[in-house]
């Protein structure tokens, strides 16, 4: 399977994970706004440039993005998708050989990294956080250096877990 195929199908099985424990986590729309958790100043600082205001995709994902770019996995954006303690506990422990997970220690009550086994790019990673009875995930897009994009998470989820 071509690379790219492999990296896209892997971002919308964790982006319908989440998304799909996000309906059932706030039955009633009582849910904490993802758009109120970051301010377009925040993102813009941690892309390194300004982006577009926030969009509300679903109820529980907000999206940030660079202006005029090509709507490609190469785009540099933020999406930020409020969870349940289901899909945190596969981040933490992913039931398919094909996902790997890391601790992400320092980072509200409880983080964990996954992305793709072998992966060596940041295409493809999310940061699952739990602070308090809240979950969300945070995925940056568009910066191919995996610690790179690790580290944005990392500061894109403190910031986030300071409102929640």
């Amino acid at each position: 399977m071509n690379l790219k195929l492999a990296f896209g199908a892997i971002i919308a099985t964790s982006l319908g994970l989440a998304l799909s424990s996000a309906q059932a986590a706030y039955p009633g729309g009582s849910a904490t706004n993802p758009c109120s958790l970051l301010t377009q100043a925040q993102v813009s600082a941690v892309l390194g440039t300004n982006v577009e205001p926030a969009k509300q995709v679903t109820p529980g994902m907000c999206g940030w993005s660079a202006p005029n770019q090509p709507n490609s996995i190469n785009a540099k954006k933020i999406a930020l998708v409020m969870s349940n303690a289901r899909a945190f506990g596969f981040a933490k422990t992913p039931v398919v050989s094909s996902e790997k997970s890391e601790p992400a220690n320092g980072v509200c009550d409880d983080a964990a990294y996954s992305f793709p086994a072998g992966n060596k790019s940041g295409l493809a990673t999310a940061l699952f956080v739990k602070k308090g009875n809240s979950y969300f995930a945070v995925h940056v897009y568009g910066f191919p250096d995996q610690v790179k994009a690790m580290a944005m998470e990392k500061t894109l989820a403190l910031d986030a877990c300071s409102k929640l």
